[in-house]
C-alpha cells in the first residue's frame, strides 16, 4: 500500500454525473450499507471512540475528502475538488442505546435522507447496544455507512468495508489543490471538443442499434418487454421508507441449490423466491396483474467492459414469470430470462449502443434528468421494463471488525423511487443469506407478512427441488 493517498481534482465521467443530474427529492442517489457488529460484553461505545475509528480510516479512499463543484450553468461535467475544510466530526452520529424497531425506523430515515454535496458526500451513523435484531443474539452495534451514487457503486463497497472495517493501517492524505485557471482551461477544452465527441457518438450508436436490430431478428439477443404491468409498487411515493430484513440459513440455500436436477445459482433461487412471494402478496390483494412482472438486477461490467467510470454497472430487465404458479417451472423459466440478460448485456453491440451516454454533453444529461423527474405513476396503467429492483451484491468477508466488534452481517438499504416502490438488495456472509426490503406503509402496510412470503415462497421451492431429486417411491 502507498505511504500516501494524493487526492486532487477529478472531473466527473458522464456515467458518474448522471446520478448527480438524475437526483431529486424523489429520486435519491444514495448509496447505504448496514453493518450489524456483536457488541455483548463491550462497554457502551463513546463519540471519541468512533471519532477515532474514522479519523484512523479516511485515508483508505479519496470519497472522504472530496466535494463536488459544479461549473457554472452546467456548461461541462461537474468536478471533485479536495475540501481543505474536512471536519470528520460533522459527518458521524452516535445514538443508542435501542430496539430493533428503533433501529429499523432510523436506518430507513437515513436512506431517504438527501446528501448535502457542499461536503464530502459520505456519512456514518452508529447506532449502539440495539436489542432483538434478527438472528443476532445479545445486544448489536449498527453501523451505517452513506455515500453518494456519484462517488460509487455497490459492488465497489465491498472493496472499500474490507479497508475501513480491516486491520490494515490508512495512509496519509496530500491534497493537491487544483488552480482555476487549470480548471477553466479544461471546461473550455471539454466545451470545445463536445459537439466533435457527442456526433461522433450518436453516429456509433445509430450503427450498433442496427446491428442490434440483426441479432433480435436472428433469435441472437432478446430484447425485453418494453412494459409491464403496473401494480400497487408502481406508484408515486407518498409515504415514509420502511426498511425490514428476511434472513435465510445458507445451509437451506445450499442444499436446495443441490437437490436441484438442473445447474442452477443461488441468484437464480433468490429471484424465484422474491417472485413466488410478490405474486403471492398481490393475488391475496386481489390484485393479480394481467401479465408477468420483471425485476431490474443490476449487473456488474467489471471485467466485461472497459469503462472510466466509478459505477460500473448496467441494468438487466430479468422476467420473473410470477404468471407460473409451480416453482419448479418458475425457477426454470427464470434461470432461462435470467441467462439471455446476461447474454444481452454482455453483448458488445448492445454495450456500444449505450456508448452515447459517454459523450453526452453536461446539458443535455441535466435536461434528461429533468425530464424523468416529471413523470407520474399514479394513473399508469403500465410501467417500462420493470417492477421491482433486485439487486444482489458479492459476500462478504468475515473478517471485518468495527471498534473491537466483530462484524456478523453486512446488509444495503435501498432507496425507493417514484415507480420503483418495492427494493431487494440480497447479500451474503458467514452462515446466512438476507435479503434487505425497503417500501413503504402507503403500498405496503404489512411488511412482516410480506417477509413471511417470503419464507414460505423459499422453502415452497426448496420442498420441490427436494422432492425432484428423491421421488417418492411407486405406491408409497
Amino acid at each position: 500500500m502507498s505511504a500516501e493517498l494524493r487526492v486532487g481534482a477529478q472531473r466527473l465521467s458522464p456515467r458518474d454525473a448522471v446520478f448527480v443530474y438524475d437526483e431529486t427529492d424523489r429520486h435519491l442517489s444514495n448509496i447505504v450499507a448496514v453493518y450489524f457488529a456483536d457488541s455483548s460484553g463491550h462497554p457502551p461505545l463513546t463519540f471519541e471512540q468512533v471519532l477515532d475509528w474514522a479519523r484512523a480510516g479516511i485515508g483508505h479512499a479519496e470519497l472522504f475528502h472530496r466535494r463536488l463543484r459544479h461549473v457554472p450553468m452546467d456548461l461541462d461535467l461537474p468536478y471533485w475538488e479536495p475540501d481543505p475544510d474536512l471536519s470528520v466530526r460533522d459527518h458521524l452520529t452516535l445514538e443508542g442505546p435501542g430496539t430493533w424497531e428503533d433501529a429499523r425506523a432510523r436506518i430507513a430515515e437515513i436512506t431517504s435522507a438527501r446528501m448535502d454535496l457542499t461536503r464530502p458526500p459520505w456519512e456514518v451513523h452508529v447506532l449502539d447496544r440495539v436489542e432483538g435484531v434478527p438472528a443476532m443474539p445479545g445486544t448489536t452495534t449498527i453501523v451505517v455507512l452513506k455515500f453518494h451514487h456519484s462517488a460509487g457503486d455497490g459492488v465497489a463497497t465491498r472493496a472499500l468495508e474490507q479497508r475501513l472495517f480491516g486491520t490494515r493501517s490508512a495512509p496519509s492524505v496530500q491534497l493537491d489543490m487544483a488552480r482555476p485557471l487549470t480548471t477553466a482551461v479544461r471546461t473550455a477544452a471539454a466545451l470545445a471538443s463536445a459537439p466533435v465527441r457527442f456526433g461522433a457518438g450518436l453516429r456509433r450508436a445509430r450503427v450498433a442499434r442496427e446491428e442490434l436490430r440483426a441479432l433480435v431478428d436472428a433469435g441472437t439477443v432478446h430484447d425485453p418487454a418494453p412494459l409491464r404491468p403496473a401494480t400497487r409498487f408502481n406508484r408515486d411515493i407518498d409515504a415514509a421508507l420502511t426498511f425490514h430484513l428476511v434472513p435465510i440459513p445458507m445451509s437451506e440455500v445450499l442444499a436446495a441449490k443441490g437437490a436441484a436436477t438442473q445447474r442452477v445459482t443461488i441468484n437464480d433461487l433468490m429471484l424465484t423466491t422474491i417472485s413466488g412471494a410478490l405474486a403471492t402478496y398481490l393475488a391475496e390483494h386481489d390484485e393479480v396483474p394481467d401479465g408477468s412482472l420483471a425485476a431490474m438486477v443490476p449487473m456488474s461490467m467489471r471485467g466485461v467492459a472497459e469503462w472510466d467510470s466509478a459505477n460500473q454497472l448496467s441494468q438487466m430487465i430479468v422476467d420473473l414469470h410470477t404468471d407460473i404458479g409451480d416453482p419448479i417451472q418458475r425457477l426454470t423459466a427464470i434461470k432461462q430470462s435470467a441467462s439471455r440478460a446476461k447474454q444481452r448485456t454482455a453483448d458488445p453491440v448492445v454495450q456500444r449502443t449505450e456508448l452515447r451516454v459517454e459523450t453526452a454533453p453536461a446539458l443535455l444529461l441535466r435536461a434528461a434528468g429533468w425530464a424523468r423527474a416529471q413523470r407520474r405513476f399514479d394513473d399508469s396503467a403500465t410501467v417500462p421494463f420493470c417492477n421491482t429492483t433486485i439487486s444482489n451484491v458479492p459476500p462478504v468477508t468475515d473478517t471485518l471488525i468495527f471498534c473491537g466488534r466483530p462484524v456478523r452481517r453486512a446488509v444495503g438499504s435501498l432507496p425507493i423511487l417514484d415507480g420503483d416502490g418495492l427494493r431487494h438488495l440480497i447479500s451474503s456472509q458467514g452462515d446466512e443469506i438476507v435479503i434487505a426490503i425497503t417500501t413503504n406503509a402507503a403500498m405496503m402496510p404489512d411488511p412482516d407478512h410480506y417477509d413471511e412470503l417470503i419464507l414460505a415462497s423459499f422453502r415452497e421451492l426448496a420442498a420441490a427441488l427436494h422432492a425432484l431429486g428423491n421421488p417418492a417411491p411407486s405406491g408409497a
